[in-house]
């Protein structure tokens, strides 16, 4: 048998000194990447809520927008607050022009827009 080299007692408490030392490193990470993890949880609840309320709120100006732009609306704030009226018959001539024609024409795919046209139609008021 071969016989092992007699090891000093202060390199057997050196290395298991070392071995305790990385497990406590690796207890210590363990612990902190894990109090990470769920404030990052907690976290992402908080922002999971907030994007909730956000949208809803989204959704509730969407609608007043609606109500705002409904056409009835329009007309009756017209003649209420600015004091508008339909022009009388035959006041208003209106036609296209070339540019106004083709404002829809030459648009990526082909689709159709709920945008206006880019030029607006040629309007004239008769006057007497």
């Amino acid at each position: 048998m071969s016989a092992r080299p007699a090891q000093s007692p202060l390199l057997v408490v050196g290395r298991a000194a070392l071995l305790v030392g990385a497990l406590a490193a690796v207890g210590v990470f363990h612990v902190w990447s894990h109090t990470r993890v769920t404030a990052a949880g907690y976290r992402l609840g908080e922002l999971q809520r907030a994007q909730e309320v956000l949208r809803a709120e989204r959704n509730r100006l969407e609608v007043e927008v609606a109500t705002l732009r409904a056409p009835g609306r329009l007309e009756g704030y017209a003649r209420a607050r600015l004091g508008m009226a339909p022009p009388a018959p035959g006041a208003v001539v209106a036609g296209w022009t070339g540019v106004a024609a083709a404002g829809r024409a030459g648009r990526a795919g082909g689709e159709e827009s709920l945008r206006p046209a880019p030029a607006e139609p040629v309007v004239r008021v008769a006057r007497r």
